[in-house]
């Protein structure tokens, strides 16, 4: 008994991630846009990718017994790009006063030589690169829900359109893209979270054998 409810605590949050996670980043990037909020962004932003790692593993949840080796792959990678982009979005507030102090430049040579000196240099250059394990996990992701056919189509092309959208807005600084990744994502997962919350226990802690039982085998 006790572990049945502890696995309806955890679909029923995992659910509640699907809803808020894109809805927080798409709320907090309209603000960053739209009211020039830098700081209100800075921490919806990073409170979104913790509640993705929710999200994420929510999505496996779904997939698990029907599509597990794209379901495991996507969430593994959703879990290591939510935890770098909160590094990256912090990375970037912190570089981003040396830029507005408007060096001159013999004390942006000066700046650029001691990170380089220090190692920092390579790792400003090196540290987005696992950012992107972020858009590419939530691909594998709704290809696993495709696969699986756990929910509709149009649930997984939305957070498919998403994730192919997020690094188009955010590398490219295309402000149309990012709110268009945002939309997706907040509409995709908004119809992916009652098909979670709809999941019997049996099927949701067991999902082969819920499944075998529906087909009557």
């Amino acid at each position: 008994m006790k572990a049945e409810t502890a696995a309806d605590i955890k679909r029923r949050g995992a659910a509640l991630c699907l809803f808020a996670a894109p809805a927080l980043m798409l709320a907090g990037d309209a603000l960053r846009y739209w009211a020039g909020m830098e700081w209100a962004w800075l921490v919806m932003f990073k409170l979104s990718f913790a509640l993705f790692v929710g999200a994420a593993l929510g999505l496996v949840g779904l997939t698990r017994g029907r599509a597990d080796g794209a379901g495991l792959a996507g969430g593994a990678l959703a879990v290591v790009g939510c935890l770098a982009g909160s590094g990256i979005v912090t990375a970037n507030a912190a570089l981003a006063p040396v830029e507005a102090a408007g060096l001159d430049e013999a004390a942006r040579r000066a700046v650029e030589a001691a990170m380089m000196k220090s190692g920092v240099g390579g790792y400003v250059l090196l540290y987005p690169l696992p950012g992107l394990a972020f858009p590419v996990g939530f691909l594998v992701l709704a290809y696993a829900l495709l696969r699986a056919r756990v929910v509709s189509p149009a649930a997984a092309v939305l957070v498919a359109l998403g994730a192919v959208l997020f690094p188009v807005g955010r590398i490219g600084g295309v402000e149309a893209a990012v709110m268009s990744s945002g939309l997706a994502f907040t509409l995709g997962m908004a119809l992916v979270a009652p098909r979670l919350l709809g999941l019997g226990t049996t099927e949701w802690l067991r999902p082969n054998e819920a499944g075998a039982l529906r087909e009557g085998i």
